[in-house]
């Protein structure tokens, strides 16, 4: 009766508004960091475009957020070199800097050309160079794949910034699915107005959002084009539809269906429309979740009486559970790499976000602070973005995989949770 209750509530705030005040950007407050970050000079890569951050500051906040680098402050620094020959990597370890990148930002026809180079300071080596080319428009998340370059050549692992977070805002009774580069700048709605909306998703190729809202009083999934704006609704009118997931491959979507007292889990292909069952039980069953070979779903189920984390073929059988520690766990996701799930996992009353093992062993708790909802990871499979709450206010938080580094993306625009990486 209450789960019914909750539903009824929800379609009663079906009434569109589109008037909605301006987009307030994130900002990004880092809460925890490693002691050994690695100690890196950026210096200022010249003027970028007037009230913008400049492309340095940028790839600073990038770096720093990152938690794997601590970056020295400029005010120190024996001088702003911005191209190799300018560079004197002894004069910039009297200021402690292990790592150094220096760069550039030239005007081009209406666009600007960027060049990075990075250093290692006891060395003198070059690691890498790189020259990007862009629009104005683009300079920001330019900014973004040179952060991008410095992280690979210190840890060999792809970057994280270089990217974009969707995620759902609630202002009083508007609500707004939104997308923003990964430090919270540039962010525009995709979806406004006084329907809910949830569970937000990325496609493989990041063009599209699966995402589920109200239409006809009714919940609905919906896959958006992003450049076009175009969207495609799944599953035949009537039914209450919800959790969607991409295949990795961008041509399946799993969901749930709820009818008649149960819910079960379907994939539906989204060229022809077809659909398969993969549950058949009298459970709850929700939350589905691809690995990244296509070839497992992991899910919620309340088949043993609570939530719980199970596993199967994406035929839907050899159905086995994989979560036991706590009467609560859910909401699971792979990491790009399938070496991790991160879920909810309640503990001491807090719902909190939490990782384990493939198998469901090794369970570590990154984040109890507050209540956690809907985890995802960075493409690089090294952090992990979510919704929680500090204050009193729902806020985003990201995590490295190791549970060291922490920050929080918050605004006074509204409350914001359920975010989602792009891949």
């Amino acid at each position: 009766m209450a789960k019914k209750l909750i539903f009824i509530w929800l379609l009663s705030l079906l009434t569109w508004a589109f008037v909605l005040p301006a987009q307030a950007a994130l900002t990004v407050e880092i809460t925890k960091n490693v002691a050994s970050a690695l100690p890196i000079a950026i210096p200022s890569f010249g003027p970028g475009i007037a009230g913008q951050p400049s492309v340095a500051d940028v790839v600073r906040n990038d770096l720093r957020h990152s938690g794997l680098f601590r970056v020295i402050d400029p005010a120190g620094y024996p001088g702003d070199p911005r191209a190799p020959g300018d560079v004197k990597a002894a004069a910039w370890t009297t200021v402690g800097a292990t790592g150094l990148a220096v760069g550039s930002v030239e005007p081009l026809n209406g666009g600007y050309v960027v060049n990075v180079y990075v250093y290692n300071v006891s060395t003198g080596q070059e690691l890498t160079a790189h020259r990007f080319t862009c629009s104005a428009a683009e300079l920001h998340m330019t900014a973004h794949h040179v952060a991008d370059v410095i992280y690979k050549a210190f840890t060999g692992k792809p970057g994280p910034f270089a990217s974009r977070i969707a995620y759902v805002r609630q202002t009083g009774e508007n609500y707004e699915l939104l997308v923003a580069e990964s430090d919270g700048w540039n962010p525009h709605p995709i979806v406004r107005g006084r329907m809910p909306v949830f569970s937000p998703v990325w496609s493989p190729d990041n063009r599209r959002l699966a995402y589920v809202t109200y239409a006809n009083a009714r919940a609905v999934i919906y896959v958006q084009d992003l450049a076009t704006g175009q969207r495609q609704s799944i599953a035949p009118g009537g039914e209450i539809v919800s959790a969607p997931a991409f295949s990795p491959n961008g041509e399946d979507l799993a969901y749930a269906r709820s009818s008649g007292g149960h819910t079960e889990l379907y994939v539906a292909h989204l060229r022809t429309g077809q659909r398969q069952q993969l549950t058949h039980d009298d459970a709850i069953n929700t939350s589905p979740t691809w690995s990244p070979d296509g070839s497992q779903i992991i899910f919620v189920s309340d088949r043993a009486g609570g939530p719980q984390i199970y596993g199967m073929n994406a035929r839907g059988g050899g159905v086995h559970r994989l979560s036991y520690d706590g009467d609560y766990n859910a909401g699971p996701v792979y990491s790009p790499a399938g070496n991790a799930i991160a879920f909810i996992h309640r503990t001491d009353g807090v719902y909190a976000l939490a990782v384990m093992n493939p198998d469901g062993s090794g369970v570590r708790v990154l984040d109890a602070q507050g209540n956690c909802d809907h985890p995802s990871f960075a493409g690089n499979g090294q952090m992990i973005v979510y919704g929680t709450h500090r204050g009193g206010h729902k806020v985003l938080a990201e995590v490295s995989l190791d549970g060291k580094t922490m920050a929080v993306l918050h605004s006074n625009a509204g409350e914001d949770s359920q975010p989602a990486w792009s891949h």
